[in-house]
């Protein structure tokens, strides 16, 4: 677009640059004839930074146009023509543009988070992304603090390349405290060579431009929202700054509703993990019970009293403790696992071993398990009869399912320290040195127990690390291929003195 040097005559076209404080170009064909003061501050000096080629293919004042005025700006025009010469009338609505647009997104990315059940990360991504385009910023970024905290942060998110930023957690000090200390924004045209322009990750964009919010949720400041542009790109005005702290405010809820959605599907994998827990604990008192049954229904005529009466209090120990696994194993009204606090007491080595071994005989219907306890074991150790129970059961229930027919299992005690040890030792075929570290973590099975297609579902031995743990024991393994598999446990002699917390 050029300009021409035909002046503009008095009369309508005069009158028009006096009387309105819209911009104002008469044109010539495509040729600029003159501009008024209000033009030359909108265009910067240089009306060719907008097209105008759709209005002027249009009819003269049929339509009020909406124009992008790069790279930033939106104006709306209309056309007239005078004396010869094409008018165009220009209104900078840029400000009302870009808060109803920028209004209209923050409604549309609410009502989409809020419908959907997405994760925290996921709900700050979709917010910082949005907090780019929003701003047309080169670089945004959200943080959000650990609860109780004003330094630590539990989650950090960026859209700007990788590399720029560290891997780690920043610390929420030097600039990136200001909005949080203060609960205010932070608005810098230049963030270099201010008092405060430190404690920026190791790693960051170069930043010039910056604008950070607080994110507050009631009174409390949970995070902050950051945009930034490299140093001398544009810099960030008032409309950016009160879009920023409107997203801001439905940061807070959005991340809120995503908090209850991961809690909820928490309490949902909790859930599920006490139907499982309990599906895997039962099977042991079942099978014992089951047993107990059948000797009594297919062999009472040949058994001693001593003997029915060993078996009947089998059958009934065998209920009392499904009974308790159906009480300890559900979900209180608060939602969460009840029964890893153990009722401390005085448990019987030798007594509770025998029990093992009687019931094991009775499910399996042979002698399956040899019972050794070392001279100088202490008669007792400290802890919850039934934790222990369960303990012994998944060790020797797990021995007894990769033990080959017809070899024995054998559990043993000895002292060890201010400890019993507890030894299950299998005949089974070994685990690798590669399998061994993950074993007791939920979910988890051998390749052996795979290949083989023995039942279970990788639970027994995730229980026992947490109980035992919740006595403050400790627990182990050793074994190789080919040569069976001993896992071991302690329970200290004597209850601690302090109160337990739940593990």
């Amino acid at each position: 677009m050029q300009r021409v040097t035909s002046p503009v005559q008095d009369g309508a076209i005069g009158e028009l640059f006096h009387a309105t404080p819209d911009a104002v170009l008469v044109m010539a064909g495509d040729q600029l004839v003159v501009s008024n003061a209000p033009a030359e501050r909108l265009f910067w000096g240089d009306p060719a930074r907008i097209d105008l080629s759709s209005v002027r293919a249009t009819p003269e004042g049929a339509t009020l146009h909406r124009v992008e005025l790069p790279p930033y700006g939106v104006v709306d025009v209309i056309r007239r023509s005078v004396s010869g010469f094409d008018v165009f009338i220009l209104r900078d609505v840029t400000r009302a543009v870009r808060q109803s647009d920028g209004l209209r997104r923050i409604a549309d990315v609410s009502r989409a988070l809020i419908g959907a059940a997405p994760s925290v990360t996921a709900v700050a991504q979709r917010l910082v992304t949005e907090a780019k385009e929003m701003t047309g910023a080169a670089y945004s970024a959200l943080l959000l603090l650990k609860a109780g905290s004003t330094t630590e942060t539990s989650h950090f998110v960026y859209d700007a390349p990788r590399h720029l930023f560290p891997a780690h957690m920043p610390r929420v000090v030097g600039l990136l405290a200001v909005p949080i200390t203060s609960r205010a924004s932070a608005r810098l045209d230049d963030i270099r060579g201010h008092p405060a322009g430190v404690g920026l990750p190791g790693v960051h964009p170069p930043i010039g431009p910056l604008v950070a919010v607080p994110v507050l949720a009631g009174d409390a400041v949970v995070g902050e929202l950051a945009v930034a542009n490299p140093p001398g790109d544009r810099v960030f005005d008032d409309i950016d700054q009160q879009l920023l702290e409107d997203l801001a405010a439905h940061v807070a809820v959005a991340v809120r509703w995503a908090q209850q959605g991961e809690q909820q599907r928490e309490l949902e994998l909790q859930r599920q993990e006490v139907v499982d827990t309990a599906r895997h604990d039962i099977r042991t008192p079942l099978g014992a019970g089951k047993g107990y049954a059948q000797l009594l229904s297919q062999r009472r005529e040949q058994m001693s009293p001593e003997q029915v009466q060993t078996a009947l209090a089998g059958l009934i120990d065998a209920f009392d403790r499904i009974e308790s696994f159906s009480e300890r194993l559900l979900v209180d009204e608060r939602n969460t696992l009840v029964g890893v606090t153990p009722q401390w007491a005085e448990v019987e080595v030798a007594e509770v071993l025998e029990r093992i071994a009687r019931d094991a005989e009775a499910s399996t219907g042979r002698r399956a398990v040899v019972v050794d306890v070392a001279a100088g074991t202490p008669p007792y150790l400290a802890g919850d009869p039934e934790m222990v129970r369960e303990v012994l059961d998944n060790l020797v229930g797990n021995a007894l399912k990769h033990a080959p027919n017809g070899t024995l299992v054998v559990v043993s005690a000895r002292s060890e320290g201010d400890q019993v040890r507890l030894d299950v030792r299998d005949q089974g075929p070994g685990i690798p040195d590669s399998e061994q570290s993950r074993l007791f973590e939920r979910w988890t099975r051998t390749d052996s127990s795979r290949s083989r297609q023995l039942p279970g579902y990788g639970l027994g031995l995730s229980i026992v690390k947490r109980l035992v743990t919740a006595h403050g024991g400790t627990l182990g393994l050793s074994s190789r291929p080919g040569e069976g598999a001993t896992f071991w446990v302690t329970f200290p002699v004597t209850a601690p003195t302090a109160r337990q917390e739940p593990v």
